[in-house]
């Protein structure tokens, strides 16, 4: 049985500063005579101030996993009030008794698995965990859960080693083969000891919440085991994946593209990647140009706007010429590999060049400093590569696409707002950006426009938790973070709502979330022109990142290990809702070449209708090119 805590943690980690008293009043005594002056004697030193206690000292082996364990049973009925943690024990015993349990819940149940683990309370941690995947409202939860219930497998079979791995492989063969290769990654990457103690010491410069007290927990209680005996997983791991390379292969889904090089009577569309860099010189042929603009530094067509030729950019002081941003050739060269490497992880080919440079890169990782470089670094890879990824999917197979690009450095958040959040003056910026953006596409009359971005607001909180000169509680944390999410809504409403003739097709996200739960923007904005896209894997199953909503996320596309191009010209295969949403944008492309006089809810109503539906309990419909442009051809002849 476990006791669930709600007793409020020690008041000392509350105290920052410490006030002793330094007198009381009482009735003054009569005036002394006035002495004749004397030599002034010095003053007494002041008391030196007290050092500010840090909370996380008292983050032991005791403290941590009981601070966990209240602050998650709190978290879990204030996020799910019928939710009754008192009858967790009957829950674990009958986990049909229990409700739906919410993404939020699912989160902080996972903290109390991770208690009892790190306790070596493996029968309770198995059953919290099976719990969620009987009852978790997101039905991709099902499978989640797979670390924690390897090592209870090894735990469980004692020292002998070949029980360890037949243990194990259980574990693996029990899933389905398309969640096996995303479930091998955490043993892969992380390699020695000093690997987790660089994590967790780098989670410590937050301010302690219970989403930082259980990071620290999972880096110091429950991997060190699994980097210990990582030898034992990875050779468990190979037979299974031995096992289905020799057996039957899931049939893969058979996404449909269509060709439009010749297609006849074809109509121009103008589109649009918004996104945090693309390099445009690899779509010279289908590039948008502003003929009325020309590349001097003047605003030539007095839209408020100078060199405005293919599109917009926002990062400083940089020009709207620059719509690639360009990390330095070192980074690229040295953090590039990481982009393929990850992907060859995923598929079991760790021999590969890349997969080998990505170990060696996140084996180096053994310190704070170590880690915080290699993290910038890859995301300003990341930033590097990601839009033109995107844009060489939307223009694929269409070349009466003319593409406009829109760069919105911010958008990225984790360069431009580094271990910080956005400031009211960086927030009005922002609008300030997307309102250009809004004018520019009307302007031009672009007709699809695809946003691989989002926002959420757990994402800032966990920025802002650095900031602890000016921030000082989690709930001062978490008030800011509304603050700036709620902003961010409003600002992708606008345009959304400024471009009505416009069709947004936006990336659901890649947390497995439910988008309405977690309010991410934008894909949680309900609007006529909006398309938020889900991703499935090859054989059309709902990717294991993939955020959801029946009612939000009602189209899915291919999203894993999808081939495009980079900007240095390689083609690289690489996984997202961030290459879902373009292969939809592409269709609604498409789409508008055979019948320009589509309206965005046309285009998203066709789009759905004519999908393939995604078999129970998972939603949704995957889109299908063929069936699609099939009923727009008939639309537009039944329109003559």
């Amino acid at each position: 049985m476990r006791p669930v805590h709600y007793a409020i943690f020690p008041a000392l980690l509350l105290i920052t500063t410490l006030t002793p008293i330094l007198g009381c009043g009482s009735t003054q005594p009569p005036p002394a005579p006035t002495p004749e002056p004397a030599a002034t004697a010095p003053a007494p030193a002041p008391a030196p101030t007290p050092e500010p206690i840090d909370p996380w000292v008292a983050m032991d082996e005791h403290g941590l996993p009981l601070y966990v364990q209240n602050r998650a049973g709190e978290r879990i009925t204030e996020v799910q009030p019928d939710f009754d943690v008192e009858q967790l024990d009957a829950y674990l015993a009958d986990p049909d008794s229990a409700p739906e349990i919410s993404g939020r819940a699912v989160e902080r149940l996972f903290d109390l698995a991770a208690v009892d683990l790190a306790a070596g309370q493996v029968d309770e941690a198995e059953a919290t965990v099976k719990l969620i995947r009987a009852r978790a409202r997101n039905r991709n939860s099902a499978y989640a859960g797979t670390t924690m219930l390897a090592d209870i497998a090894r735990r469980r079979a004692g020292d002998d080693v070949e029980a360890q791995k037949t243990a194990i492989a259980e574990i693996f063969r029990a899933l389905p083969q398309s969640r096996f290769g995303s479930a091998t990654v955490v043993f892969q990457v992380f390699q020695t000891q000093e690997q987790l103690a660089a994590r967790a010491a780098q989670t410590k410069q937050q301010m302690l919440s219970l989403e930082t007290a259980s990071t620290v927990l999972f880096f110091t209680s429950i991997l060190p085991a699994i980097v210990e005996n990582r030898q034992t997983f990875l050779d468990a791991i190979a037979v299974v994946r031995t096992e289905h390379e020799n057996g039957r292969a899931p049939r893969d889904f058979r996404f449909s593209t269509v060709d439009l090089t010749r297609e006849r009577g074809a109509n121009e569309v103008r589109i649009a990647v918004w996104d945090v860099g693309t390099n445009a010189a690899l779509f010279e042929e289908q590039l948008f140009t502003n003929e009325n603009e020309e590349a001097n530094g003047e605003d030539d067509d007095d839209n408020g706007q100078a060199d405005d030729i293919h599109g917009l950019a926002a990062d400083g002081d940089a020009p709207n010429t620059a719509l690639l941003f360009d990390p330095g050739e070192e980074i690229i060269t040295e953090y590039g590999p990481f982009l393929r490497g990850i992907m060859d992880l995923r598929a079991g080919m760790a021999s590969t060049e890349a997969a080998q440079r990505v170990l060696e890169l996140m084996r180096g990782a053994d310190s704070v400093e170590a880690l915080e470089a290699l993290e910038v670094n890859l995301d300003r890879v990341g930033e590097w590569a990601h839009g033109t990824h995107v844009a060489g999917i939307m223009v694929a197979g269409n070349p009466h696409a003319r593409l406009a690009i829109f760069r919105s450095a911010w958008a990225g958040e984790a360069r431009v707002y580094h271990h910080r959040g956005p400031t009211d003056e960086e927030l009005a910026a922002e609008r300030a950006n997307v309102e250009a953006i809004a004018a520019y596409i009307n302007r031009h009359e672009i007709k699809v426009v695809n946003a691989s971005l989002g926002f959420s607001t757990d994402y800032v909180e966990d920025q802002l938790r650095y900031e602890q000169d000016t921030y000082t509680t989690p709930a001062q944390v978490s008030a800011r973070a509304a603050v700036v999410q709620a902003h961010r809504r409003a600002t992708w409403a606008l345009v959304f709502e400024s471009c009505p003739e416009t069709l947004f097709v936006v990336a659901a996200g890649n947390s497995n979330r439910d988008v309405v739960e977690y309010e991410t923007v934008s894909a949680s904005i309900e609007a006529d022109n909006v398309i938020a896209v889900g991703a499935v894997d090859r054989w059309g199953n709902w990717a294991t990142f993939t955020n959801s909503n029946s009612d939000r996320v009602e189209i899915f596309d291919h999203g894993v290990e999808v081939d495009s191009l980079i900007p240095n010209g390689e083609r690289v295969p690489l996984s997202g809702t961030s290459m879902a949403s373009p292969n939809v944008a592409n269709l609604a492309g498409k789409m508008l070449v055979v019948n320009p006089n589509l309206t965005p809810v046309q285009l998203r109503t066709v789009i759905r209708d004519t999908g393939d539906e995604i078999e129970a309990p998972f939603t949704g419909h995957i889109a299908n090119e063929r069936r699609a442009i099939a009923r727009a051809r008939q639309m537009a002849r039944r329109r003559r």
